[in-house]
């Protein structure tokens, strides 16, 4: 709902820029409404991208202001259907970046936009000696 209200504001602009008149055109309302989808959705992409950045930084450090600003970071995550995964399973949202064993650790979260589908920011994982187990949290 949040991408359509974004392309509704967005095709006045694109139409001006065109430099359609009062009764636009077929072919220049189509090229006004394409291009404020695809502005939109670039402009989504950008800022779901620092979001997840802050996120995974805020997530890596340890302490008791990480609990306070995770319970907002998972809030604000849920609103813009982004996924926070700390699960390994899902190894094409992960790099594994050192390490030797066949269990691994989770360095830092992966972020899925629900929208699209498409990884945001993927998530590091380090290999450890053990059993088939990972430091893990939850999906936001």
């Amino acid at each position: 709902m949040t991408v359509i209200k974004g392309v509704a504001a967005r095709v006045p602009e694109a139409l001006e820029a065109a430099g359609a008149e009062e009764a636009p055109p077929a072919g220049a309302l189509t090229a006004a409404v394409r291009r404020a989808v695809l502005d939109e959705f670039r402009t989504r992409a950008q800022f779901a991208g620092r979001l997840a950045e802050i996120d995974a930084l805020l997530w890596s450090r340890a302490g008791d202001s990480r609990e306070t600003v995770e319970g907002a970071m998972t809030a604000h995550l849920r609103e813009l259907r982004l996924l926070r995964v700390t699960e390994p399973e899902e190894s094409d949202r992960f790099v594994v970046t050192e390490g030797e064993g066949d269990a691994f650790e989770l360095l830092s979260p992966a972020y899925v936009d629900e929208l699209t589908g498409k990884v945001i920011l993927a998530g590091q994982l380090r290999r450890i000696a053990g059993p088939a187990g990972v430091t893990a949290g939850e999906e936001a």
